[in-house]
């Protein structure tokens, strides 16, 4: 780790115990710092990309600066009710990764261990926690999350709406794929905006309601169009954008920026050049972006590219569909993560059909037994279909379970196997 980034995170854990509102100011001015390099000086990716990471970094300081506007939900929480009202969403997967990319993150898991939490839970999930036992991380307005795709879910907002004593909403998602399933996640979602309504004291808009999903849909096509256009194309990045692109696709669906980004990076693809001599890589899941050792062998290098990762093609493009109640539960009730794991694996083998990548990264981030737990089962029928499958385990947001360079040992192997079978197939 960077040894300003470490010391910085130091002077944060420091503070927690006695003065929590210094280490929450602390961190509101790293974040707004590192918005403005990201703008201004650090302008390593395309402009799609730097403009997403641009309010990204906004939203997240958002419910730190104003959390009476905000209200705290999961990745998979349709946001279009949230954006009807004026409230941001604030998530785990979003707020720890920032937090452990501000050197910041051992002070609040441990926060959360002394609290009882196990230390087999989600790193993402422990993050958060903490930050919330600490007092870093103010009261939300209320807690809306959905019970997929994550069992954490329903352990970590419920002992999160108690500690705030806040209102907390949680919408059910049937695990079958049923016109049943759908109509019964519509009508809680329903219920939710008249009970939000009264909460808020303002009138839920069901025309801007109806923009809004829209938009969603729209920004799911374009994002698959890109999807397709990037299997031919050459486009070096960084394992961060692909975070960014999953920000944009779940909670930030919806909204005019999310559309934008999805029309610009289809734009880019259009414009790139062609796929070269490189290995591509499919992920699932997760990525580790604050492992330095696997920054330096995957970021913008030209000869190992991360075509996408499964959570950013989860949702399925709908056809347009009127009762936006009706359209969101659609997208909740038929995202690939919902239900079997042979649902994932079936969407991420299709996925792989298209883009045809050299390999596949199947990552199992500590404590999410979903994607652990169906790690061999996806190795096996990915492979059987042809494509060579590394599943790795590591940890997205804890560098303490990340040894350095053993991620990255396993990953050097891997890519040396892909090359060599790249380079018979191309003698």
């Amino acid at each position: 780790m960077n040894s300003a980034v470490e010391k910085f995170g130091q002077i944060v854990d420091g503070q927690l115990t006695d003065r929590p509102e210094v280490s929450r100011k602390l961190l509101i001015t790293a974040f707004r710092l590192n918005g403005w390099f990201g703008k201004h000086i650090f302008k390593k990716t395309t402009p799609a990309r730097l403009e997403l990471a641009d309010i990204c970094n906004r939203v997240i300081i958002q419910p730190f600066v104003h959390p009476e506007q905000s209200a705290m939900v999961n990745i998979f929480t349709p946001c279009e009710l949230l954006q009807n009202f004026g409230l941001t969403p604030m998530f785990p997967e979003a707020l720890s990764c920032y937090l452990s990319g501000a050197g910041a993150e051992r002070g609040f898991i441990d926060a959360a261990e002394k609290a009882g939490i196990p230390e087999t839970f989600c790193s993402y999930h422990k993050i958060l926690l903490g930050a919330a036992e600490t007092g870093v991380l103010p009261k939300p307005r209320f807690i809306l999350n959905t019970t997929f795709a994550c069992d954490a879910n329903t352990l970590t907002f419920r002992r999160l709406a108690q500690f705030y004593s806040v209102p907390h909403f949680v919408l059910d998602i049937p695990q079958d794929q049923s016109e049943e399933a759908v109509q019964y996640v519509a009508d809680q979602l329903k219920q939710f905006g008249e009970k939000m309504s009264a909460l808020l004291g303002k009138p839920l808009d069901e025309d801007a309601l109806r923009q809004a999903v829209a938009r969603s849909q729209k920004t799911i096509s374009i994002y698959h169009r890109y999807l397709t256009e990037r299997a031919k194309k050459s486009m070096p990045d960084e394992m961060t954008s692909e975070m960014y692109a999953a920000f944009a696709l779940h909670v930030l669906l919806g909204t005019p920026q999310a559309l934008q980004f999805a029309e610009g990076v289809l734009h880019e693809a259009e414009n790139a050049p062609d796929r070269g001599e490189e290995l591509r890589l499919l992920w699932v899941h997760t990525l580790p972006n604050i492992d330095s050792a696997m920054i330096d062998l995957l970021d913008f290098n030209p000869n190992c590219q991360i075509l996408s990762t499964d959570m950013c093609f989860d949702a399925p493009v709908l056809k347009s569909v009127e009762d936006p109640w009706r359209a969101i539960a659609q997208r909740v009730v038929r995202n690939h993560l919902n239900g079997s794991a042979q649902r994932r694996i079936d969407a991420v083998l299709e996925c792989a059909r298209q883009m045809q990548p050299d390999g596949i990264v199947w990552f199992c981030h500590w404590g999410c037994r979903q994607t652990s737990g169906a790690s061999q089962l996806a190795r096996r029928e990915l492979e059987a279909a042809g494509f060579p499958t590394l599943v790795l385990d590591g940890d997205a947001c804890d560098r303490s379970n990340c040894p350095p360079g053993q991620m990255t040992t396993r990953m050097q192997a891997f890519l040396e196997l892909l090359e060599e079978k790249h380079d018979r197939i191309h003698l």
